[in-house]
């Protein structure tokens, strides 16, 4: 019998008794003040996360679920420091094979198959016929083709969603087109290239079957690493590949995060590399900035307090937004998504899969790893909150 997903986390309010399942990311037994115990939960859906507490019978109910299970649960939203939170007061594991996978992994807002073809496409028209073939070698790769159709961007930084590495890449390979016809001297194969392979190493970086997390792989080695190992993999197949781009390519991957304290282990070195650091570094911080207006302003002028960028953030509208901030009606808050209209930019997919999954993303900043470590549990303690990437 399959257990119905009855409510997601992004639809719950303050008081209202929830009974629906969820996937447990994290568990904590911890002791109170009163020396009595209690659990906290990481709760999600594919729409979000929200945070719960178990207060009583916490020794049996524990027994009942491991972390990283399915779990049905029975509790009181409350709001605690402006966030919704569940109070549990009933909480046993589900049997996978009772539960949609779908409904806990979040994912693209867009049509994978048609953003795939999308970017074929337009590697099938490059001109370096070396490059054009080396990249669709790649989408010849069924095993490959796969894992890169569902592999997310990153965690928690841009894009983190099944797909989020496919959506990234071909928002990259329109903005990448339309500069190299601002600018011509920048070699369009080699960048489009470099948009192709500068975060493919996250294919073997992140793990994504139940919950989006890290590889053994990952957290030792790296996307940076592991791409220049996949780029040389593909290229020993490949002998006639001539040497002179093999090293421009390899570059590209080392250079992309831009700075050093940005975990670049060089800085770029060519246009192309240097144009890729910097639209890279662009589409994820509008990323960022998109999903929390989106999740914080949209019935205001101005999102909540955002730590990551030391500010607030403005919802521009328009004239409409020089106003009193107000409560937007249901009517208006009911309007179709407009990112999916028929003025969709072309610089974005075209078409949806779905409305936005609600997840809050950051983006990499000096001395936070991209897991969200703290500066301490990062490779290196620069602790620095500093973003621009003049800042050297």
């Amino acid at each position: 019998m399959m257990e119905e997903k009855k409510v997601f986390a992004k639809d719950i309010k303050n008081d209202d008794g929830i009974v629906s399942v969820f996937l447990c990311a994290q568990k904590n037994v911890l002791v109170g003040k009163t020396g009595l115990p209690y659990i906290t939960l990481q709760l999600v859906d594919k729409t979000g996360t929200v945070d719960g507490k178990v207060w009583d019978n916490v020794e049996a109910l524990s027994a009942q679920f491991d972390e990283a299970d399915y779990v049905k649960v029975k509790a009181r939203a409350t709001t605690y420091n402006g966030k919704i939170q569940l109070r549990v007061s009933n909480i046993r594991s589900v049997p996978d094979e009772e539960i949609n996978p779908e409904d806990f992994l979040p994912t693209s807002p867009f049509d994978t198959e048609v953003m795939f073809r999308e970017l074929r496409e337009i590697f099938e028209n490059l001109a370096n016929p070396h490059i054009r073939g080396l990249l669709l070698s790649f989408f010849e790769d069924e095993d490959f083709v796969a894992r890169y159709r569902r592999t997310p961007a990153a965690k928690g930084i841009h894009h983190p969603y099944l797909g989020g590495l496919l959506e990234h890449t071909l928002s990259l390979a329109k903005v990448a087109r339309l500069l190299c016809g601002h600018y011509p001297e920048v070699d369009e194969s080699m960048l489009l290239a470099g948009v192709f392979f500068h975060d493919i190493g996250k294919t073997r970086e992140l793990s994504y079957d139940r919950t989006l997390g890290y590889t053994d792989e990952g957290r030792l080695v790296g996307h940076i690493t592991l791409g220049v190992e996949i780029l040389n993999e593909r290229l020993r197949e490949l002998p006639d590949f001539p040497a002179d781009l093999k090293m421009v390519l390899t570059h590209m991957i080392l250079a992309h995060h831009g700075l050093l304290e940005f975990g670049s282990p060089k800085r770029p070195k060519t246009i192309e590399a240097q144009v890729l650091s910097l639209i890279d570094d662009m589409d994820a911080r509008i990323n960022s900035f998109r999903t929390i207006l989106e999740e914080e302003a949209v019935d205001k002028r101005w999102s909540n307090y955002q730590r990551l960028y030391e500010r607030y953030l403005y919802r521009w509208q328009g004239e409409d937004s020089i106003r009193e901030e107000k409560t937007v009606s249901k009517t208006e808050s009911e309007e179709p998504d407009s990112r999916f209209s028929a003025d969709t930019p072309k610089h974005r997919p075209t078409e949806k899969a779905g409305k936005s999954n609600g997840f809050r993303n950051t983006i990499r900043i000096p001395g936070m790893e991209e897991d969200g470590a703290k500066p301490e549990e990062a490779d290196t303690n620069r602790g620095s909150m500093e973003l621009p990437l003049w800042k050297k």
